[in-house]
């Protein structure tokens, strides 16, 4: 009879996290892969949210950023407090580099910073309604839900905090006026400026410009969006969200001189504005089918 041996015996072996599926080859297609390693993937929830959109989203060496975006953030109410970390998160990366620079900047340059601080969601945006199904030509399902509600609650979250700030008083500060920065001039300084008037045309244009590209994005979200949930069911949500949408590009016009002071923000997310438009016109239609 041979000798016991004195390795590890077989049934105390564990396959490595390195092994997908017993079953899997290197003939094994991508998407049956995809397929069955979807239900591991969703359980994933050791991400950030903010480091999943600014950093693994754009790593094409990361197959599972999409897939794990896919999994957060289902319920409108986390999206909001996820979208409210995010601008926070901006808030402050801008209050430090305004007090590492030492300079005084207008109010208008202030919400420009913070519209730049959102580009990387933007990017983001773009290369998941881009990402393709591994193996296929197939655009990634289920991302325009999420894709919109991001972007519609960033703009909401944005002009709430123009709003705050121009206020000095804001609903999220129940203990006492919104904290301004010093290096922020108030507008009674910025009249006494004299180059205030050519700094906030610039700042004007190049928030115009970011508002245009923001424009195009949330435009796919919703074309998207329209494409993958039940369009019926969603029309009336739409056109309660496109005129709350047109409220706030109205107010935020009055504000920042966004779009042109006597369009009251009509030039503000047009093509956005409009897909949502006649999304929510359908309701009416398919009530009389």
């Amino acid at each position: 009879m041979p000798a016991a041996s004195s390795s590890t015996p077989l049934r105390n072996l564990k396959r490595t996290s390195s092994v997908a599926n017993s079953s899997d080859t290197d003939n094994t297609p991508p998407r049956k892969k995809y397929r069955r390693d979807r239900t591991q993937l969703a359980r994933r929830h050791d991400c950030d949210f903010e480091d999943l959109l600014r950093w693994r989203v754009c790593d094409t060496s990361d197959p599972t950023a999409v897939l794990d975006l896919k999994t957060m953030h289902q319920r409108e109410e986390d999206m909001i407090h996820a979208v409210r970390n995010i601008a926070d998160n901006v808030k402050a990366s801008v209050k430090e580099d305004i007090r590492r620079d030492g300079q005084m900047i207008l109010q208008v340059e202030l919400y420009l910073k913070w519209l730049q601080g959102f580009n990387f969601v933007l990017t983001a945006i773009e290369t998941i309604l881009d990402a393709k199904v591994p193996g296929t030509r197939r655009r990634v399902p289920g991302l325009g839900r999420l894709s919109f509600s991001l972007l519609y609650n960033l703009m909401d979250c944005f002009i709430d905090e123009v709003n705050a700030h121009q206020d000095g008083w804001s609903y999220r500060y129940p203990v006492g006026p919104v904290e301004l920065d010093p290096l922020v001039m108030s507008l009674a300084e910025e009249s006494n400026n004299p180059s205030a008037d050519g700094r906030s045309d610039t700042a004007i244009k190049c928030a115009e410009d970011i508002f245009q590209r923001y424009d195009q994005v949330m435009l796919s979200a919703v074309r998207r969006y329209k494409v993958e949930c039940n369009r019926k069911l969603m029309a009336a949500a739409i056109a309660r969200k496109e005129d709350n949408l047109g409220r706030a590009c109205c107010l935020l016009c009055e504000q920042t001189g966004y779009g042109g002071t006597d369009d009251m923000g009509f030039n503000l997310l047009v093509k956005t504005r409009d897909a949502m438009m006649k999304w929510g016109k359908e309701a009416g239609n398919f009530e009389t089918d």
